[in-house]
């Protein structure tokens, strides 16, 4: 078997979160070709149905196995959190990332014992990030909430401001003091932080699931050889130039943005 391998890496979400996993992914692997498809014409995640995000996650592997992709990256933790194993299992030959096991791995090897977690309806009721913490870490203390508003507000762009740091205060402004690190369990939410620290305080360690699923995606990945210039392509299931001008927003940077059907 060859020690490289040049084909590119896919990676989804339902809409603009999944681009901070985009970005951690350049960072650590900036050889590799990267290709994005955000489910925008079905976002937000957050309150689908396993059946549902099962049919989507389906569809969008397959058409970037039409690209010939040598791994997913599944960068939404509602996915992530429900649907990965079945993913797994119908792809036996692809090499298949999540964001909720790193994230859980990230906590265990920094020790954290009072921890705060935040994510979408869908990942909440799972109770997979809980489960997998307490089965690796039993003597940590985890509090939970579904913030089902967090990842509207990032698609729309409202990110700062005193309407968005209600929401924040209204969910989690009760955790002030009682918890040490804050997982942020939604790609959407690092987009957050801004307006995060002066609910919460400025001492609270935020757990990036971008940054660790970047670094599980290294150190699983065969490696492109770094004679070729990495492309990057996106694509999207509903509106592009409405996807294009948030991610303008908050990426402070122009993408050019397919549209497709699945």
């Amino acid at each position: 078997m060859e020690d490289f391998d040049n084909r590119p890496i896919g990676i989804f979400d339902s809409g603009v979160g999944g681009l901070t996993v985009l970005a951690k992914i350049k960072e650590v692997l900036p050889n590799e070709s990267l290709i994005y498809f955000g489910d925008t014409a079905n976002v937000p995640y957050g309150g689908k149905t396993p059946e549902q995000l099962l049919k989507y996650g389906q569809d969008i592997v397959r058409f970037l196995r039409s690209h010939d992709v040598k791994a997913v990256v599944m960068a939404c933790g509602s996915t992530s959190s429900s649907v990965y194993n079945e993913l797994a299992m119908e792809n036996p030959d692809l090499l298949l990332v999540d964001v909720i096991r790193p994230g859980v791995k990230a906590c265990v090897e920094m020790g954290l014992r009072n921890i705060g977690f935040i994510a979408t309806a869908t990942t909440i009721k799972s109770g997979l990030f809980g489960r997998l913490l307490k089965k690796q870490s039993p003597n940590a203390d985890l509090l939970t909430k579904a913030c089902p508003m967090f990842a509207l507000m990032v698609e729309a762009g409202v990110t700062h401001g005193p309407v968005a740091k209600w929401v924040v205060e209204t969910y989690i402004g009760q955790w002030r003091g009682k918890i040490d690190a804050l997982v942020l369990g939604c790609t959407h939410y690092p987009l957050l932080t801004d307006i995060l620290s002066p609910v919460l305080g400025g001492d609270i360690q935020y757990i990036d699931l971008a940054t660790h699923t970047a670094q599980a995606l290294k150190s699983r990945i065969r490696l492109n050889n770094g004679d070729t210039i990495p492309q990057y392509e996106y694509f999207v299931s509903g509106d592009a130039a409405a996807f294009s001008k948030t991610a303008h927003f908050l990426m402070q940077g122009d993408l050019s943005v397919a549209q497709i059907r699945l």
